[in-house]
This record gives C-alpha cells, sequence and structure tokens, in this order.
C-alpha cells in the first residue's frame, strides 16, 4: 500500500551537496520513495529513488535499578550498534546500551543489528548526539554530549577538539529543522558544516 511522501527531504544536489530538498510530487511504498523533488538552496528539480531500510525489531530489557522492563526497540537494518550507544526510544527515555546478546551466550561489544538477539539497556540522562559533518566534500561522523534540555540553533558553531562546525541542519524525531532551535531530547542527528580558517579536520 502506498501513502504520500514527505514534504521536505534531506538529499543530496549535484550542485550544493547535501541540503534540503521540497517534494513536488511522489509516493513512499515499504520499499522506497520514488518522487521529483527540487534543491531550496539552487532550485534544482530533479527526479530520485530512495530505498528505506527494512525496520529490525530487537527484544530489549532496560535495567532501573533493581527493576528491568522488557520492551522491543527499532533499528534500520544497516545499523551497528555499539556497548555505550545511547538513543531515544518513541516515549522519550534515553537508553545506553550495556550488552549484546548474538545468541548462544555470546556477548559481543559491537554488532551489526541482525545479528543481535538481546539487547541489555539502562535509562540514562546524558546523550551523545550525531553529527554528520560536510567537510569540503568528504562527509563522516562525529558524536558531541549534551544533556537533554540543551538547546541547539541553526547556525551555531560547535567546538570539536581543535575544529569548528557550523550547523546547518537538524533531524529530529518528526521533522527536518533548517531554521530555529531543537533540543538536544529531540535530536536524531545534527549536519554540520567545517567553518573556513578552522584547524585541520578530525579524521
Amino acid at each position: 500500500m502506498q501513502k504520500e511522501a514527505f514534504e521536505k527531504k534531506y538529499l543530496e544536489c549535484s550542485n550544493c551537496g547535501y541540503t534540503t530538498h521540497d517534494v513536488l510530487k511522489g509516493r513512499t511504498s515499504k520499499a522506497a520513495f520514488e518522487g521529483v523533488v527540487q534543491c531550496t538552496k539552487c532550485g534544482r528539480v530533479f527526479s530520485t529513488v530512495l530505498r528505506i531500510p527494512k525496520i529490525i525489531k530487537i527484544p530489549t530489557i532496560i535495567s532501573d535499578g533493581p527493576v528491568s522492563e522488557k520492551i522491543v526497540t527499532e533499528f534500520e537494518e544497516n545499523d551497528i550498534v555499539t556497548v555505550g550507544d545511547e538513543f531515544i526510544i518513541k516515549d522519550g527515555r534515553r537508553l545506553k546500551i550495556r550488552s549484546l546478546d548474538i545468541g548462544d551466550n555470546q556477548r559481543r561489544k559491537n554488532a551489526k543489528i541482525q545479528d543481535v538477539k538481546t539487547m541489555w539497556v539502562q535509562q540514562f540522562d546524558f546523550l551523545n548526539l550525531k553529527v554528520t559533518i560536510n567537510d569540503n566534500g568528504r562527509s563522516y561522523s562525529k558524536k558531541i554530549k549534551a544533556e537533554p534540555d540543551d538547546e541547539f540553533i541553526i547556525g551555531q558553531v560547535l567546538a570539536i577538539a581543535e575544529t569548528e562546525y557550523y550547523v546547518h541542519a537538524i533531524k529530529t524525531c518528526d521533522r527536518l529543522v533548517t531554521k530555529g532551535i531543537a533540543e538536544g531530547r529531540d535530536i536524531i542527528r545534527i549536519y554540520a558544516k567545517r567553518k573556513r580558517n578552522s584547524s585541520k579536520p578530525l579524521s
């Protein structure tokens, strides 16, 4: 069954790199989005097909002191998880991975999500926010620590080690922010660009 596409998508434009695109027409199915989009920066219009990753459901045990709770968490099929990773579930709670069981009583510090049979987590009050950095045509990911109430503003400068980056988009639980503010508790990923004349990029 098909449904209407989202109004905006964050895609790569051949002229501008990764930017926000307006969806002019298109549909999403269970497998992919197919449609016509327009770059909000340069106005380029083009057709695109985006494969939608399959969602994997993982049995998860939350430990909160002497109390344990069993839930199911969802990840994209290509995700790799690591002990110590933090993430937010739909009810707003922040969790930190403590152990990954891949079956036959084997535990690993990191694993492909498809290999995980059970995940043990702990409720956590601090976040490691993912930052995707566009550095002169090269993209890489970093993490920054934040509290749930910390606010991030489009255009602000992030200092990561000895390099400065400015925030140009923020993906939250329900939208892509290109103007204004988002709180740490709502953020899935921050998109940033390296400032000119900043020190060398992180490896």
